[in-house]
């Protein structure tokens, strides 16, 4: 039997779509938000001179690499009795944060000992050292990573629709359910995923140039100093 593709139903539940896409782009946003976050505060505990603080940090990356998304989503939902949203977002940002804090400590340990020890030694603290000198530089280096992680976390959000939010995934469902055209639907749903990654890639791209180019732009000499030489 011929499939006969029939389009205008994407026009027909174009509501259920973007109430869809618009509960993605939250899950979404606030998510990565909070994984980076997150990622950089368990990775530069990482870096404490507390062991107490360094083992903190590596069970929080160790147990949560190692277990999947969905169980976290069922035991904050089922188990914690948190609202969908609420577990969804916590489950997110805490799964991808793990992988967040494995990206900046790439850039951490890229960065050149001896300027801890310069910027300790001109009298900051250790913790003025790693936000003033040592992140800035590694988050610059290690944006192509932290992008894939990001983008990570736009597909993830998807496995929310397990504990019934109602992001595009689930609408596609939905509309195949209402029209028997589950094809169409998840064509609209892959294209508008696709539309979501390009824009974050494309993001990404531009801000890794800017901060190329600050972190390399040749500054003129004042023109007293000229003269001084």
């Amino acid at each position: 039997m011929k499939y006969e593709f029939y389009w205008p139903v994407l026009w027909k539940y174009r509501d259920l779509l973007l109430e869809g896409l618009w509960i993605t782009l939250f899950l979404f946003v606030v998510g990565a938000f909070f994984a980076v976050v997150l990622g950089i505060i368990f990775r530069t505990m990482g870096t404490s001179r507390s062991r107490t603080l360094r083992i903190v940090s590596e069970a929080y990356v160790e147990v949560n690499r190692n277990t999947p998304l969905v169980v976290k989503l069922f035991f904050l939902y089922f188990g914690f009795g948190l609202d969908a949203y609420h577990a969804a977002l916590i489950g997110l940002a805490i799964h991808q944060s793990a992988y967040m804090a494995e990206s900046v400590r790439a850039g951490i340990d890229s960065i050149a000992v001896g300027q801890m020890e310069a910027g300790l030694s001109s009298g900051l603290t250790r913790i003025q050292v790693m936000r003033r000198i040592i992140l800035p530089q590694g988050l610059a280096i290690v944006i192509p990573p932290m992008t894939t992680q990001i983008l990570e976390t736009l597909k993830n959000s998807s496995i929310a629709m397990t504990i019934a939010i109602p992001e595009l995934t689930f609408q596609t469902q939905q509309i195949e359910a209402y029209s028997f055209r589950g094809f169409e639907a998840a064509t609209a749903a892959t294209g508008m995923y696709l539309a979501l990654g390009f824009l974050v890639a494309g993001l990404s791209v531009w801000l890794e140039s800017r901060l190329g180019a600050r972190r390399f732009r040749i500054r003129p000499l004042k023109p007293d100093l000229v003269a001084a030489t």
